[in-house]
């Protein structure tokens, strides 16, 4: 099995992509700081969602406490939580140097190979050269990405553009100036005729509670006389038609019927 992998050449084929993983991974984690960076010096509505997310976050806690009290766990939380990819800002960092350490196994797994076979440690041995390029290459990435910097950068700028840059502002100063401002327009009232005013207005609403509370008792008073006069009409109306019957029979058969309904009603 490890024969077939050195003499395929698999060994420098995963160190080569490892190593150009690891540039990729930097660059692109260069050009994630540079594009947040870019974004903070918009002082208008931001473009990125880690900006907007960040203000709107800052604008919540200055409206529930008056005010933030660390500006800089607020920005280095938010970084912590920034996703990209699905992986954050420092698990990009890290990557690279994951990366490396494929690299550097790689190396050194074929160099052992090599020189147990008979090889020399320099001369000839690819495996060592590539390893020294792969790192040679991954420390050219991250000088030139200086993520550290542009990090610290990143959350100084993010610092002045919530605090001084005034693209972000208390809204609830507005209010309270708008409130005081219409309170100053309005008509001065004593207090005296503000609780007259009160009074009245509790008064008329106990006149019209009474009133309409007066009115619904009479309503119900009608109805129930209304029903009360049509149960009398139907009972005159049942007992004039039983009469007419009775009227209308023999009268033994009148006798006959009185006797069933008596000893009906008495048993």
């Amino acid at each position: 099995m490890v024969q077939f992998i050195m003499e395929r050449h698999l060994l420098l084929y995963l160190l080569s992509a490892a190593c150009v993983a690891a540039v990729a991974s930097q660059m692109i984690l260069k050009q994630i700081y540079d594009r947040l960076i870019r974004d903070t010096r918009n002082t208008g509505e931001p473009d990125g969602k880690f900006l907007q997310q960040l203000r709107q976050r800052f604008q919540y806690c200055r409206h529930l406490n008056e005010k933030v009290g660390d500006v800089q766990a607020l920005i280095r939380k938010n970084l912590m939580e920034y996703r990209f990819w699905g992986m954050g800002l420092h698990r990009w960092k890290r990557l690279g140097l994951d990366l490396l350490s494929v690299c550097v196994l790689c190396a050194f797994a074929g160099s052992v190979y090599l020189i147990r076979g008979g090889g020399a440690v320099v001369n000839g041995n690819s495996y060592f050269w590539m390893g020294l390029l792969a790192v040679a290459l991954v420390a050219t990435s991250y000088a030139v990405a200086d993520t550290g910097y542009r990090r610290r950068f990143l959350e100084i700028q993010l610092a002045d553009y919530l605090e001084n840059s005034g693209a972000v502002r208390d809204y609830s100063e507005d209010t309270a100036a708008q409130i005081y401002a219409a309170e100053e327009s309005a008509p001065i009232v004593s207090v005296d005729s503000r609780r007259k005013a009160k009074r009245k207005v509790v008064k008329e609403s106990a006149a019209t509670q009474t009133r309409a509370q007066r009115e619904k008792n009479d309503l119900k008073e009608n109805l129930a006389r209304v029903k009360a006069g049509m149960q009398e009409t139907a009972a005159s109306v049942e007992r004039e038609r039983n009469a007419e019957i009775l009227r209308r029979m023999d009268p033994a058969e009148q006798e006959r019927i009185l006797r069933e309904v008596l000893k009906e009603f008495l048993s």
